[in-house]
Parts: structure tokens; C-alpha cells; sequence
């Protein structure tokens, strides 16, 4: 797959379908509203593969919810598995590389509870 079209891509594969499914965001944001997906590129971003084809690691942030006592650790769950579940269901390429610790993570000074799921794809540039 292109590097140009990775993400979009990822974020189909991704998209909601049902009403109660995550928002899925491909670009750069300044806030966000729980719960919701993130695709970026990871680190590193590209790894030789062969002459022609690297291998890609994209990352999809899990966003569950503002970090606050209570069950988020339960919405988190929820969201990996429903990313692994889409994941497999596609014909696509979208091998698992990991899954992070639930963690804090802060945007516009708010903290939210968060995973970091890591996917290796072939890319061409």
C-alpha cells in the first residue's frame, strides 16, 4: 500500500458503523471526545523490508475516556478488542505488532486513559 494512503485506509477499515461505534480521526487534533480511535504513524516509521517495500507501523490511539475514577479501564478493554475485532475481520494486511499498558495521556491540558495500538503494514513510498 502507498504511504500517502495508509492511514485513510486504516481509518476504513476502522470507521463507525453503529451509532455506539468510536469516532476514528486521521489527522492532527487539539481536543478529543471519548471514546475515540487516533491513527498516526509510529516510531520508527518506516523499517526496510525489501528493495521495493518497507515495513509501516501505524499506531491507533485508544481514547476511552478522561482519566477519572470509575471504569475506564473497562471502556479501554472494550476499545482494543473492538479494534482487534475490525482488524481481523478485514481482508486487508493489518498484522498486530502491540498493544500498550493502559496510560495517561494529555491533550489540552485534559488527561485522558489511553492505549497505544500498534500495527505493521507493508508500504510503498
Amino acid at each position: 500500500m502507498n504511504i500517502a494512503e495508509a492511514r485513510d485506509k486504516l481509518a476504513a477499515v476502522l470507521a463507525p458503523v453503529a451509532s455506539t461505534d468510536p469516532d476514528v480521526l486521521v489527522s492532527l487534533v487539539d481536543s478529543i471526545e471519548p471514546p475515540a480511535l487516533m491513527i498516526g504513524w509510529g516510531d520508527p516509521w518506516l523499517e526496510p523490508d525489501t528493495s521495493c517495500f518497507q515495513k509501516g507501523r501505524l499506531v491507533v490511539t485508544a481514547v476511552a475516556s478522561r482519566l477519572v475514577p470509575g471504569e475506564g479501564v473497562a471502556s479501554l478493554e472494550a476499545l482494543v478488542a473492538y479494534v482487534l475485532g475490525r482488524l481481523r475481520a478485514d481482508t486487508g494486511s493489518w498484522p498486530l505488532d502491540s498493544v500498550s499498558g493502559p496510560r495517561v495521556f494529555t491533550m489540552a491540558r485534559t488527561n485522558y486513559l489511553a492505549v497505544r495500538i500498534s500495527i505493521r503494514t507493508t508500504i510503498t513510498t
